[in-house]
């Protein structure tokens, strides 16, 4: 690299440095001081002259991208629309190239950047962070390194358009897991099915706005994770591609995070495995293929990736997305990823148990994983731990058990659990009976909208127990609040009611007389 006049021998690109933060109208004609010269090379495969992006960086180690006038310069790419590697853009003769840069606080604009350790970044981040408080100073002014958005427009005429085909960010699904077979309710009325995964009746929990302090955090987490990333940081370049996925701290690109997920898989990384399958398995940034998708999981759990295995598992186990289903193969991958502490795993792999799928029914063994995933947490598989000492199945019959386990999922706001505590009060199993008791956890469950529960406050209203006075209209309501979700019992106690001649009236839940 020379600066200065370009050596006559070699056919070379002309560059210059601008800041990122000038508009390309701004910006004035070259001067023969600021340009260099980097070499060009041959393209091996069309032998056209292409610049090489290393060769920049080593004029400006800062560069984020090459840009003509108003127009941005793409990286090269392949029949399959990913970036070449090495990165390289065309040359483009007897012209002077703008390479963007971002320059480093204390850098005079256009200037080649000086070297930067990451503890020397972070410091001056901080400085330059206190200084634009001092100054009052926008955020939006904060000097980051920050990696490029993947250009898609400029001098190529086979680019895409400019991402305009994404509609949303990738939504990866929540877990969702077979349901053991057994009775909705029991004899004596408490819902002891084992829900399915993911569907306990907790409500999502909102994010709040982020406060300016968030998204300076961003700003330096983006910064240092970028230059990491650049080094050759795995993680760094796993985490790059997470945020690009999310559009946390730069413009969503799903191409973007495909390239630096295959970075970080070029180093042997599992998750980089999973997160390139994910994306061929849900058609971000590439079309969807669920056989791509599947080869990658495959060769990230082969690595013992447990998140990848736990999708094989669900491929198998449905026998969606090109797999045809088969429980023994579900079972088996299931249990690679449980093995490993994987939670949901270990919830499915008890419900396999308990249901005789993929294997000979086993109670202790459905017992055991549930334990396993009770234990770190899990509050359906704490609620299933509480049917199983309700019941006595695995385990001996412990009605002060189940209480213990149905407190731990309830206090996580699983309704089932809450709705079967109302149920040992009433029936005054390991406690003293107690109506009111029983009235409390049922109205919990039943203002999340639980079916058996507003069924049991029905009953209660419409046989005068429970601390409340018998009230058909009112039992008649949540009885029809059970029946609008399909509640069997809750139906056929509502057309006793009516056969007794019980209707609401209006609003302020008028009656007419019993028959």
């Amino acid at each position: 690299m020379l600066h200065g006049d370009a050596p006559p021998q070699e056919l070379t690109q002309a560059i210059r440095s601008v800041d990122k933060h000038l508009p390309p109208s701004s910006i004035p004609p070259a001067h023969p001081d600021e340009i260099f010269y980097v070499e060009c090379h041959a393209d091996p495969k069309t032998n056209k002259d292409v610049v090489l992006w290393d060769d920049i960086l080593q004029a400006f180690e800062n560069a984020l991208q090459v840009r003509y006038k108003a127009k941005i310069v793409p990286f090269l790419k392949g029949e399959d629309f990913r970036i070449l590697e090495p990165r390289r853009i065309a040359a483009v003769p007897d012209t002077v190239l703008d390479v963007v840069v971002d320059s480093p606080p204390g850098n005079k604009e256009g200037s080649p950047p000086k070297n930067l350790s990451e503890e020397q970044l972070t410091a001056e981040l901080q400085e330059d962070e206190t200084t634009d408080k001092k100054d009052n100073v926008s955020q939006d002014a904060t000097i980051t390194y920050s990696v490029r958005r993947n250009p898609v427009y400029g001098f190529e005429e086979a680019a895409m358009d400019n991402y305009s085909h994404i509609d949303k960010p990738l939504a990866f699904p929540s877990a969702r897991g077979p349901q053991a077979v057994l009775t909705d309710q029991s004899p004596t009325g408490e819902d002891l099915s084992v829900p399915p995964l993911g569907s306990n009746g907790n409500k999502p929990q909102s994010r709040g706005p982020q406060s300016t302090t968030t998204d300076t955090v961003v700003r330096k987490d983006l910064a240092q994770t970028s230059i990491s990333a650049s080094r050759g940081d795995k993680e760094a370049q796993v985490a790059l591609g997470d945020m690009y996925l999310e559009g946390k701290g730069v413009p969503q690109d799903y191409e973007t995070a495909m390239d630096w997920y295959l970075k970080a898989v070029e180093q042997g990384d599992a998750i980089a495995r999973y997160k390139v399958g994910s994306l061929y398995d849900h058609g971000h940034g590439v079309p969807r293929d669920y056989t791509k998708a599947m080869e990658w999981y495959v060769e990230a759990a082969d690595q013992g990736h447990a998140d990848s295995q736990f999708s094989i598992g669900e491929r198998y186990y449905y026998g969606e997305r090109g797999t045809v289903a088969d429980h023994v193969q579900a079972k088996h991958w299931y249990l690679k990823a449980a093995e490993q502490g994987h939670v949901k795993s270990q919830c499915i792999v008890g419900v396999l148990y308990y249901n005789g799928e993929g294997g000979p029914q086993d109670y202790a063994q459905a017992v055991h994983w549930y334990l396993k995933a009770a234990n770190q947490g899990d509050a359906d598989c704490q609620c299933n731990m509480g049917i199983f000492y309700n019941r006595g199945e695995g385990v001996p019959q412990d009605y002060a058990q189940a209480m213990v386990w149905f407190l731990k999922a309830a206090k996580q706001g699983n309704t089932r659990s809450q709705h079967n505590i109302g149920q040992l009060y009433k029936n005054g199993h390991g406690v003293a009976q107690d109506w009111a008791q029983a009235m409390k956890w049922y109205l919990m469950a039943a203002s999340e909208g639980y079916a058996p529960s507003q069924y049991a406050i029905g009953l209660l209203c419409d046989n005068g127990l429970g601390g409340v006075s018998q009230d058909y209209v009112q039992a008649m309501s949540w009885y029809q609040k059970a029946a609008n979700q399909g509640d069997a019992n809750a139906k056929v106690a509502l057309d006793l009611l009516k056969q007794k001649g019980v209707v609401i009236l209006d609003q302020n839940t008028q009656y007419s007389g019993v028959k």
